[in-house]
């Protein structure tokens, strides 16, 4: 699966929101890392990683919908999206 096919199922999920030539995290996201990032922190864990809790609400969210090179490539697309960065289409 390629990048661009990622990051048009995240789209189409209602994970991320494309806004001209950038996609943005949409609110969705930011609701499911949100939710990640609580989850983690309350079982103890220290979040130095981001990609961390983008796994985490990745996994909660797909489930076993989708397998594990998908999820990677996922946690890839989504990570620098939810650490602030634009991605150009």
């Amino acid at each position: 699966m390629s990048d661009e096919h990622v990051l048009q199922r995240l789209i189409s999920d209602g994970f991320v929101r494309q806004v001209s030539d950038r996609c943005l995290p949409a609110d969705r996201w930011h609701a499911a890392v949100a939710r990640a990032a609580t989850a983690l922190l309350l079982r103890g864990e220290e979040l130095e990683d981001l990609r961390v809790p983008v796994a985490w609400a990745l996994a909660e969210s797909y489930g076993d919908s989708t397998s594990d090179d998908e999820l990677v490539e996922m946690v890839a697309v989504m990570t620098p999206l939810t650490g602030g960065g634009l991605k150009i289409l």
